[in-house]
């Protein structure tokens, strides 16, 4: 069975073997900016009704919350729900080797995993708050921390995807993108 999808900038990518993809930014971008956070379960608290909110949009988000030189480990190769992930120890180890790829192509070295979960908590709880029909149970692993004052107002996945290119040009200082 064929590891591989075609991206939108016409390269092939390989699960199996992500160092060898030609992947762009933009493949990146427009990737997440598609993909639903959340499995797609999102709804707006402040109009009761069912929105998108993009991968995307949550790494620009995160970006702005973690220091500037970890702001680039957010941009991953996909998402799946923490619970579904957490029984899929397989997919864990192919994201961590297409993270290393992406990580490699794209220059981003700086690792501090501690604060990057700190952080991705932070937003958990505002996104919790601002996106998800929340009656108050308790989370697992959330730990105290507490949400960003600012409400979040999903972005369209164009919106996010252009916003998630030029966070990435502001970080990585790369105008060519």
């Amino acid at each position: 069975m064929e590891s591989r999808i075609l991206l939108g900038s016409g390269a092939y990518f390989s699960y199996s073997d992500p160092h060898s993809a030609e992947v762009t930014i933009e493949d990146i971008a427009y990737g997440l900016a598609f993909a639903g956070r959340f499995a797609g379960q999102c709804v707006s608290q402040e109009t009761g009704k069912r929105v998108f909110y993009s991968v995307a949009e949550h790494c620009v988000r995160m970006s702005f919350v973690v220091s500037p030189t970890l702001a680039l480990q957010e941009s991953t190769c996909g998402d799946m729900p923490g619970p579904l992930k957490a029984l899929c120890p397989d997919f864990k180890k192919i994201e961590k080797r297409c993270e290393a790829a992406l990580f490699q192509k794209f220059g981003v070295a700086t690792r501090d995993d501690k604060e990057i979960k700190r952080c991705d908590r932070i937003m958990l709880v505002t996104e919790r708050r601002d996106l998800m029909p929340w009656r108050g149970e308790a989370w697992d692993d959330i730990g105290d921390v507490d949400p960003l004052p600012e409400r979040i107002s999903p972005w369209p996945a164009e919106t996010a995807a252009e916003r998630f290119l030029a966070r990435y040009r502001e970080l990585s200082g790369d105008a060519s993108s």
